[in-house]
């Protein structure tokens, strides 16, 4: 029970930290639909916030994998100078790691994050393109 409201309450801090960013016009959630339109424009930032092991299964063609559960996430991001003008499509499994990457990467003077809605589960669910590094047989 402890554990459950931990969860339930960190979940309603980080929901109104994203809240703020969404009336500062910083970030939205997108459905993959409209995601993918941003995927195939080429002056964009992909950052893929899953572990190397996820990312390595599949990920969208042009991300960069900087895992949000590595420990050292700020500093991953630090070292891959990204152009933070750019927009910035950001993702994970399930949506949950990613609107805590969103937070951090607005900090670092990320002004535009787009994060995609439900996840990677979805956009394979929904047959967008994926990169399977892994997959013999692709």
């Amino acid at each position: 029970m402890k554990y459950l409201l931990i969860f339930i309450t960190t979940l309603f801090f980080l929901s109104c930290g994203v809240k703020k960013l969404e009336k500062k016009g910083v970030y939205v959630e997108m459905p993959a639909s409209d995601y993918q339109r941003y995927v195939e424009d080429s002056n964009v930032n992909i950052i893929d916030v899953r572990t190397e092991k996820e990312y390595q299964k599949s990920h969208i063609e042009g991300a960069i994998n900087a895992s949000y559960f590595s420990g050292n996430f700020k500093q991953i991001i630090d070292t891959l100078h990204f152009d933070t003008s750019k927009t910035t499509l950001i993702y994970c499994e399930t949506q949950h790691r990613s609107l805590f990457a969103a937070k951090i990467l607005y900090k670092k003077g990320f002004d535009k994050i787009i994060d995609l809605d439900r996840g990677m589960r979805i956009w394979r669910k929904e047959n967008f393109p994926s990169v399977y590094p892994n997959d013999t047989l692709q």
